[in-house]
């Protein structure tokens, strides 16, 4: 299975009510999330479903992303802020049947799923996603993908 984990494009530092969950994108994260919606359409294998959290930020990227792609966007608090990596890990488990899944949603848990897909069961904080930032990985087993997972590249426009 291809994988995305994507981070959600930068955002403004506080929303209007004042609840993390409320801050939007700045500018330069809807620009992140455009291009990667153009980078994913052009890859070889871009995603067939795209789940994403659903705190505005990440759900903005992810809608971008999606217009690109043509799909609908799945909001999933498997992917949310108060998640964690062993939640991420069974929805991807239970997607293994998805020839390209993306997730779009927050650090530190991406980067640690990230990580342990890559590395096995003990997070070492070897790859770290940055707003805007989609990791590339290729999954040999999606429904035990602890350690099964190959990082292919990281994927951020440039400024």
């Amino acid at each position: 299975m291809r994988m995305y984990l994507i981070r959600h494009g930068k955002a403004e530092r506080e929303s209007d009510s004042g609840l993390d969950a409320d801050r939007r994108l700045a500018p330069r994260g809807v620009r992140q999330a455009e291009w990667l919606g153009t980078v994913l359409r052009a890859a070889e294998s871009s995603p067939s479903r795209i789940i994403a959290s659903r705190a505005a930020r990440a759900s903005r990227t992810a809608e971008l992303i999606a217009e690109a792609l043509g799909l609908e966007v799945e909001r999933r608090d498997e992917v949310g802020l108060s998640t964690t990596p062993s939640r991420v890990i069974d929805l991807i488990a239970n997607a293994s049947d998805e020839s390209c899944l993306a997730l779009v949603g927050h650090n530190p848990t991406l980067s640690m799923v990230a990580d342990v897909l890559v590395h096995g069961p003990t997070p070492s904080c070897r790859i770290g996603l940055r707003t805007g930032e989609a990791a590339v990985l290729e999954v040999s087993d999606p429904s035990d993908p602890v350690g099964s997972a190959t990082l292919r590249g990281l994927l951020r426009m440039d400024d």
